[in-house]
Parts: structure tokens; C-alpha cells; sequence
């Protein structure tokens, strides 16, 4: 999906320059990226056209009538993002022995690769490229031309204008500031929401701990002798609770002593297994979440399944 329109970028001025002003002035340029794109066998020759030179570097093939000088780097600002959104240059095609029109022109990533400001709508008619299936090496020279950018040559696209050099630099540290302090409180937010989960895993597992005090626990998985008492199950590294009559048992005790929650139920199973005091054998389809209330046969109902040394390690780690 594109983040800007096109047209957003159509920023035309034309002017003339004198030839003197061209050589003089864009020369030492012209030779840094030249050293740039001599890897590619390209160059911008002395009036300025971009030019291919084969490997026998005896034949050479004139891609365009003009000079291509970056001047800026674009953004593009959509409300919620800064994107790095293309190329500001300046274009520069001979009139005549004496003078050099030159264009400033914003160009997108978008009509860079597709190549189609190479129109009246972008730029004028006497800037062309003299075969179409040229236009690939045009784009390469704009690309990597733009390396002899500095730092500080930005443009930002915000709000129907641009803002230029000293302009864009604060727009776009303000932004990142502004952006960094957001992750600072994602992260402020996050370890706050840890800390709750923590001491509500904590809660309900001491209840867990004070539920099996009370309760006949059996060895796994022998037959319940006594119907009317509460049990549980237990080997050497787990132990084995009815889920709703734990969960049951423990919000009644919650309530007794004052305690409320912060975290959701299933959140809180999810939590603690995740931290392996719990183990799991199946999602929840709607909501991903591992369930905590396990089949584990051949016990009949569902029940939590608790690793011992892993519940003693939560308590103690998160209670240091």
C-alpha cells in the first residue's frame, strides 16, 4: 500500500544558469560521483550527460542529455510516521554553449523505480533520456549518487509543504525524541503489567499450596476411596488438582482474605505456564491461550498439572 501519492512530490522550479556557473561550480561534484558510479562502468561527462563506457572503454553510449546532482534526502510524514520516502535533485541539460537550464524536482522511491517522471508533469521537455530501455542505468546513478548526501540535507513532507535542511533535521529528531520516550513507556507500561502478573501468580499459587494442605492428596492416579471429601493427586515432581474445584475453592478464598486480581483468569493459567509451574496439552481456539485445565488420563476430569520445584522456585524468585 502506498504511503504517499505521487503528486505529493511534484515540486518544479526552473531556471538558467550560465555554462561558467556549471563547470565552476558543480565540477568537483561531478568527479566525487563520478568515483561513485565508475563501478557500474557509468559517468557524467564534461557537459554533464550520463554516459555508459563499456569494458574495451572504447565505446560509449549517452543515457541522457542532463547532469543529476542529489541535493536532499525525502520523508514523508502520514500522521503517525516518519518514512524515508525518496530523492530531492537537481537536473541540469545544455541549451547552448553559453547557458544550462537546470530543475529542482522531488522524486518518491515509487516514480524512481517505475521512471515515470521523465514527463512534462515532473520535469520539462528539454530533459530526456534517449532510449527507454535506458532508464535503468539512470536510476542506478540517481540511487547511488546520493551517497555524497550529508546529514543535515532533509526534506520532510508534513502537512501540504516540505521542510527543508535546519527545518527537517529538529522535525525529525523531535519525532525520534518523541518516539523514544512512546518506547520508554511501552516498556514503563510492560514491566508494569509483568510486576502484576508476578504478584497475582504469586497470590494464587500460595493459595494453591494452602488448598493442598487441606485437602486428602493421593498418590497418582489412585481410585478416590472417599466421595464427600476434597482430594487431589501427587507423584515425586508433580502435583494434580481438579481445575474447577481448585479455581473454585481458590476465589472463595480470595475473597475471604481481601484479594482481587489484576490479571484474567486464563491469562493467569497462560502466565504460569509459560513460566513452566504449569504444564499444558492444549490452546484455546479463539484466543491461542494455553490451557491450564488438562486432560491427563485416565483421570476423568480436567485438572491442573503443577510442577513442584518449579512452583517453589516462582514463589521464591518473585518474593526475593
Amino acid at each position: 500500500m502506498e504511503i504517499y501519492q505521487s503528486e505529493d512530490f511534484v515540486e518544479k522550479y526552473s531556471e538558467k544558469v550560465k555554462e561558467p556557473l556549471f563547470n565552476f561550480s558543480l565540477s568537483r561534484l561531478r568527479t566525487k560521483i563520478n568515483r561513485i558510479l565508475q563501478k557500474e562502468n557509468l559517468y557524467f561527462d564534461s557537459e554533464g550527460y550520463l554516459s555508459l563506457r563499456f569494458e574495451d572503454k572504447e565505446i560509449e553510449t549517452r543515457i541522457c542529455n542532463f547532469f543529476v546532482l542529489p541535493t536532499h534526502s525525502l520523508y514523508f510524514d502520514d500522521g503517525e510516521k516518519i518514512h524515508e520516502a525518496g530523492i530531492a535533485v537537481e537536473l541540469y541539460s545544455k541549451l547552448n554553449d553559453k547557458k544550462y537550464k537546470r530543475i529542482l524536482v522531488n522524486l518518491s522511491d515509487e516514480v524512481i523505480e517505475k521512471g515515470n517522471w521523465l514527463t512534462t508533469a515532473f520535469i520539462d521537455r528539454d530533459f530526456l533520456i534517449y532510449k527507454p530501455d535506458l532508464y535503468r542505468y539512470l536510476r542506478i546513478a540517481i540511487k547511488l549518487s546520493s551517497r555524497i548526501l550529508k546529514d543535515e540535507a532533509k526534506k520532510v513532507f508534513y502537512d501540504d509543504e516540505w521542510l527543508e535542511d535546519d527545518e527537517a533535521v529538529e522535525y525529525i529528531s523531535e519525532y525520534r525524541h518523541y518516539q523514544k520516550l512512546q518506547r520508554i513507556r511501552n516498556i514503563s507500561n510492560d514491566v508494569d503489567v509483568k510486576q502484576e502478573q508476578d504478584v497475582d501468580a504469586v497470590n494464587f499459587l500460595t493459595a494453591q499450596l494452602q488448598y493442598i494442605s487441606e485437602i486428602t492428596m493421593l498418590p497418582f492416579s489412585e481410585d478416590v476411596p472417599n466421595e464427600t471429601k476434597e482430594w487431589g493427586w501427587e507423584d515425586e515432581q508433580n502435583y494434580y488438582l481438579i481445575y474447577s474445584r481448585t479455581w473454585s475453592w481458590i476465589r472463595a478464598y480470595f475473597n475471604q482474605k481481601g484479594i482481587k486480581l489484576k490479571t484474567e483468569e486464563k491469562q493467569l493459567d497462560n502466565y504460569l505456564i509459560e513460566a513452566g509451574v504449569f504444564e499444558s496439552n492444549e490452546k484455546r481456539p479463539k484466543t491461542n491461550l494455553k490451557r491450564a485445565d488438562r486432560k491427563t488420563p485416565p483421570l476423568k476430569q480436567r485438572i491442573f498439572m503443577i510442577n513442584k520445584i518449579r512452583l517453589n522456585e516462582f514463589i521464591n524468585k518473585v518474593e526475593k
